[in-house]
């Protein structure tokens, strides 16, 4: 559970993403509450970036982000690692809000909630694949991917939450 926690809030991991970009104010390897993180990447010929400010964090288990400016009105996402028998269950709880008007909410019913849905699923796939194999030592110890680690935690099923 620690080292998906760690993996999730690390500067680097998320650095790494082509789609975000992570302001922390204190230097340090792992997201601090106040750091931000720039969000973006193209849909339906439409940019749709936001910058989210990490509001709270529970050291191994919950963290939250929560929107400061972009193209939805709210966007909320909370963070929460558990351990279950077999791994740790990483699940994502995200609360948002398109815009003002009838088209907003047009595309927050039809397109929206799908995309979002498909975007946690490859982040939360990200996560669970570098976690269970040796890749994570990049991010976390700063070194080199090795060979097969027999030791590697599971990642539980994904839950999925409409």
């Amino acid at each position: 559970m620690e080292r998906c926690f760690l993996l999730a809030t690390s500067v680097a991991f998320n650095s790494a993403s082509n789609s975000a970009k992570v302001g922390s104010g204190a230097g340090v390897d792992t997201f601090q509450v106040g750091d931000t993180l720039d969000r973006s990447a193209w849909r339906l010929g439409m940019r749709i970036s936001y910058t989210s400010r990490i509001e709270e964090i529970r050291p191994y288990s919950y963290f939250k982000e929560v929107m400061t400016e972009g193209r939805f009105r709210q966007f909320e996402h909370e963070h929460h690692f558990t351990p279950v028998d077999d791994g740790t269950r990483v699940r994502s709880e995200v609360r948002f809000i398109a815009g003002p008007g009838p088209l907003a909410l047009l595309l927050e019913r039809v397109l929206l909630r799908r995309y979002v849905m498909k975007l946690l699923i490859s982040r939360h796939m990200r996560l669970k694949r570098t976690v269970e194999s040796n890749e994570w030592r990049k991010y976390l110890e700063g070194g080199q991917e090795a060979g097969p680690d027999l030791s590697s935690p599971k990642v539980a099923k994904m839950q999925r939450f409409a």
